[in-house]
């Protein structure tokens, strides 16, 4: 993980919102329990109208990243990142190159629940690098197989018909 990621980390999961106190929401507590730990970024998929398949353009071909899972909580965070984005002139990004960041880092935090029936893991965001995206819901189809995870963003950019993000359990 970058230096940006692991402190862009480290300043969501010690902001006010991450620590706010309260139950976690009511969720399946097998589906929860499955997901509880670290998961490691192996790679995103687009598929293209055309056929083509392309890795999710944000993050690159080789990505980088970490979400967790918090089962006691209900929490999780998320923090994803190109790892082929070019180092930064001087100590301080220019103004092109903390945009580059802006736009090819995920970084998330909030409450997660999990509908096993309908293969959904539900994420409250209460922080996000978007204002905007803070206080909104994402909805994201599922699929857990051991130690492998698979999330299918929604809603799909222009001209991509499938997307899937690839993740691995982190152990040992």
């Amino acid at each position: 993980m970058s230096r940006f990621a692991t402190l862009l980390l480290l300043l969501i999961l010690t902001s006010p919102a991450a620590a706010l106190a309260g139950d976690p929401p009511a969720v399946a507590a097998q589906g929860v329990a499955r997901l509880s730990g670290t998961w490691r970024l192996v790679e995103t998929r687009q598929v293209m109208a055309d056929g083509a398949v392309r890795p999710d353009p944000d993050l690159g071909p080789r990505p980088a990243g970490y979400m967790m899972y918090d089962a006691a909580t209900g929490r999780v965070c998320t923090v994803f990142d190109d790892t082929t984005r070019p180092r930064w002139a001087a100590a301080r990004p220019t103004d092109t190159e903390a945009r580059t960041m802006f736009n090819q880092t995920v970084a998330y935090c909030g409450r997660y629940r999990v509908d096993e029936a309908r293969r959904i893991i539900t994420f409250d965001l209460e922080v996000s690098m978007s204002p905007n995206s803070a206080g909104t819901s994402r909805e994201r189809r599922f699929e857990l197989s051991g130690d492998r995870l698979t999330l299918y963003p929604r809603p799909l950019p222009a001209g991509v018909t499938d997307w899937s993000v690839r993740l691995e359990r982190v152990r040992r």
